[in-house]
């Protein structure tokens, strides 16, 4: 399992939000409001759970250790079932570290599960199905975006964050070229026209003469009108969907990513640096090299796609915006948020159930929701103006406005298909051998995806991760 830039990020905010649920009130109350489940589970450490251990893994460093183990202190002595809270460095060893245990017959009950990997251990068949927890109202419903289905439509996952591509911006940088800031709202999102034309003004070279000008030098670029902070995966896919293409059908039915869409979508990107000047060159990968949103809006940079991540980073920053992400044919961004999953080798599967309907509760990461590090992944907390206001107060009201705009707008927020496609990895593998040939303009996606899409498409309907 590899571990880019985002799941570092995402490592430290799963011990953040585990953290948050160590300082819960525990008053066993509907505090969140509408049908939402209570933010501390059911028991009080009778006969029943006292001699009952789960065992959580995940993964973390020293301190994160401290605060997980704080965590399960505190939910042992709210409900009598203990937690064993067992953590693996943030270095690719959890797939090794899964397999050996699977083959001791030592699974975990719970653990932590990069987005990539849980159709894999699906198809493994040791994945308990959680549907019965979505059903009677142990969880309330979840934004379809983070619910994570296998081929059957079962539910073997909800993912703990529902985060996003967003686009930020720096006012500043907006005001002195005289060009109006995007819209933070799905209906009013600029066409690709209206971007490209906007982020040539944005785009100045070292003797003042903007990508729109005739004179101007790209070789002596000295602010860029967009800038990506990493390449990869749903950092990248969201343009094909975004053009009327995609990868893999919602439904998993029908494969998209050979599409004639598809390829114009992904073009689109990578002329920004290689055609329009406008962006600095980016790859495949995790890290673009130019830091976070807000490192490259402070420096040479006038907008920056980046993650929802990114919002713990500018509050107070009063000179950065948040808008919605260009459309093609459509506005649409795209979502990650690593999910738990709950083992069917447990031994007390309805315990392990019980914390993992505890874990997923919004309420109980509500200190990390209120920095948007995290967002809810319950669809109530984007309707309900009471819960709203609890996790969005502290965020620039543009980020709230576009956050709001997403979920709340139908299909406006595309799931990555690392969620749902089984032969996702093999896939993806072997996409990463030559897209950058595209990237960098050496070949169009075109004359790429000809030539790497069969091969692809047949990995697809395998139907198998292995």
């Amino acid at each position: 399992m590899k571990f880019g830039k985002r799941k570092l990020v995402m490592s430290l905010a799963l011990t953040m939000a585990l953290s948050s649920l160590a300082g819960c009130s525990g008053n066993g109350g509907n505090e969140s409001g509408g049908n939402a489940a209570p933010a501390s589970p059911a028991g009080n450490g009778g006969e029943a759970t006292k001699d009952i251990t789960l065992e959580l893994l995940y993964w973390g460093d020293d301190v994160q250790k401290k605060l997980v183990e704080a965590t399960a202190e505190k939910y042992t002595a709210e409900t009598g079932v203990k937690i064993n809270a067992q953590v693996l460095p943030a270095d690719g060893s959890f797939d090794t570290f899964i397999q050996t245990r699977l083959e001791s017959g030592e699974l975990p009950d719970i653990s932590y599960m990069g987005e990539g990997d849980i159709q894999k251990y699906n198809e493994m068949g040791i994945l308990e199905d959680i549907t019965d927890l979505m059903t009677n109202g142990s969880i309330p419903e979840k934004l379809p975006a983070i619910t994570i289905h296998s081929p059957e439509q079962k539910v073997i996952g909800v993912g703990l964050s529902n985060q996003m591509e967003l686009l930020f911006y720096s006012k500043s940088k907006f005001d002195a070229a005289g060009v109006p800031y995007p819209p933070s709202k799905v209906e009013e999102a600029w066409d690709w026209d209206t971007f490209l034309a906007n982020a040539k003004k944005l785009t100045t070279d070292t003797k003042g003469n903007t990508a729109a000008d005739s004179g101007f030098d790209a070789s002596m670029t000295e602010n860029y009108g967009i800038g990506v902070t990493a390449g990869r995966e749903f950092h990248h896919f969201w343009a094909a969907y975004a053009n009327g293409g995609g990868v893999v059908s919602p439904d998993g039915a029908e494969f998209q990513w050979d599409s004639p869409k598809s390829a114009e979508g992904i073009q689109r990107l990578a002329d920004l640096a290689n055609k329009d000047k406008v962006s600095s060159a980016f790859t495949y990968t995790w890290n673009s090299g130019i830091g976070s949103a807000v490192d490259a809006l402070s420096g040479g940079y006038a907008m920056v796609i980046s993650g929802s991540w990114d919002l713990a980073n500018i509050n107070g920053n009063e000179d950065i915006g948040v808008g919605v992400l260009p459309k093609m044919e459509k506005a649409v961004t795209m979502n990650c948020g690593a999910p738990l999953v709950v083992y069917n080798t447990s031994k007390h599967k309805e315990e392990a159930k019980k914390f993992y309907a505890y874990m997923v509760n919004p309420e109980n990461s509500l200190e990390l929701l209120k920095t948007g590090a995290w967002l809810p992944n319950q669809a109530d907390w984007y309707t309900d103006a009471a819960l709203v206001e609890k996790w969005t107060a502290d965020l620039p009201e543009s980020a709230k406005e576009t956050i709001l705009s997403y979920a709340t707008t139908k299909d406006a927020i595309v799931q990555w298909p690392a969620y749902y496609v089984p032969a996702y990895l093999k896939m993806n593998t072997e996409y990463e051998k030559s897209i950058d040939q595209a990237l960098s303009g050496q070949k169009s996606v075109k004359d790429v995806y000809d030539s790497i899409m069969p091969a692809i498409k047949q990995l697809w309907e395998s139907g198998k991760v292995s």
